[in-house]
Parts: C-alpha cells; structure tokens; sequence
C-alpha cells in the first residue's frame, strides 16, 4: 500500500512547528476541559480518535502449513445443521454501517513485494496468495489506496475510525456474502508491518489495508498503513 498520489492532492503543506505546538497544547486543553481522551492530530490539522483498539486476531500456521479441511459442527438436539458457504473469490467489499461498497480486482505482488493496487481509491484489490472470501481456517487479505488526488477518500478512507463489532461484507463470483465482524483496528509504520499480516494460514479473517498516518509532501507519501483485523461472524 503505497499511498502514492498525483499532484498536489488536498493536502496543504504542514503548518511551522510553533503552529503545531500551539494546536496541541489547545487540543490537551480541550481534552482536560471536556474529558475527552485519545484525540489525535493528524497532518497537523484534522483531529482522530486513536487507530489502536481492538484485540488483533493473530494467525497460527497449522502443521506443515498444510491449511486444514473444515468439519462440520455437531447438531444440538437433532437440529439441522446449517451449512457453511463455500468459499468464494471475492468481487465486492462492503461496509455496511459506514454506507460504502467497492469492487475487488484480484492482484499480485510488485518486484519489490508491494501488493499491486489500482489506481482508483473506490477498487480494492483481492491478494491472490491469501484465502478466498469464507474460507473456514485461513486468512483473506485485501488493500487499497486510502485517496487520491483527483478522486477524493476512497472507499477504505472508512478504516481510519471503523468501529469494532462493524460488520463487513464480501460477495463472491456466485453472489454468496460472507459476513465478518471487525475485531481490531491498528496504524503501523508503512515498512514495519507485521508479519503475521501476511501469514495467510491457521486463521479465519479478513485483513484490511490502506495508508494512514501524516502525509509526505515530499515523497508524496503516507507515513503509515491503516490495518483492521475482521473475523468471521
């Protein structure tokens, strides 16, 4: 995820250091004043609540990272049992409570190992090493540019301050949705991702990306990824 963006985008240049200072120290008063806490600046301007929260769902590779067959669950008292939806390659992510949806384009990994994204904010992109939608024991990753200088926030904008417990839905080839509850949400500097993130094996979920943190008028970069962990439910 690499946050790259073309012209000059709707970021202003970063105020002075005095001007930051200043903004800070009314932010901690207005925190004191109201019992607010966990306020964050952003870009030096925007006000968000804290990326951590959450526990993260971490992946535990099954032996000989041989991924497992499903079982069926028992059946209580003679009852039925409902059976699970196959996985599917999934076509459309959507985010129900924030009122956004996007395609999904299946994509592999750059020379460099950077997944391959397109360059519109409002298309994810599936990758194609990770767990197909509902799969019942491994990991499913998705990314996607977080802006873009002529369209605006992109769908995975919503991840900077999605609530845990927020339901997302992918939809597969065969108009199967899969359903996952957030479970933890997380900003980790752009080349200190966790490996776990990428393990795609030993765990049920659904793994998010998108950039986040101060932007680099420089590199014309985001400093951070956004990263919010979904389990099945």
């Amino acid at each position: 995820m690499t946050g790259r963006r073309r012209g000059r985008g709707r970021h202003r240049r970063p105020p002075s250091r005095v001007a930051r200072a200043l903004a800070a120290l009314a932010l901690v008063a207005l925190a004191a004043a109201s019992g607010v806490a966990g306020a964050r600046l952003l870009d030096g301007v925007k006000v968000e609540r804290s990326p951590e929260a959450g526990d993260v769902p971490v992946a535990t590779p099954t032996a000989g990272g041989t991924p497992r067959k499903a079982t069926a669950s028992p059946s209580r008292a003679g009852a039925p049992v409902r059976p699970r939806p196959l996985p599917g390659v999934p076509v459309e992510l959507a985010l129900p409570t924030e009122r956004v949806s996007a395609p999904i384009v299946p994509a592999g990994t750059r020379p460099d190992g950077e997944l391959r994204l397109p360059r519109s904010p409002q298309v994810v992109s599936w990758w194609v090493r990770s767990a197909p939608a509902g799969d019942p024991r491994d990991s499913t990753l998705i990314g996607g540019h977080v802006d873009s200088a002529k369209e605006g926030v992109g769908v995975l904008g919503a991840l900077r301050e999605i609530d845990i417990g927020s339901r997302v839905v992918l939809t597969d080839t065969f108009g199967v949705r899969h359903s996952y509850r957030v479970a933890a949400r997380r900003l980790y500097p752009k080349y200190g991702l966790p490996e776990d993130i990428f393990r795609v094996t030993g765990r049920a979920r659904l793994v998010l990306i998108t950039c986040g943190g101060p932007f680099d008028e420089d590199s014309g970069r985001y400093r951070d990824n956004v990263v919010v962990y979904a389990v099945p439910g």
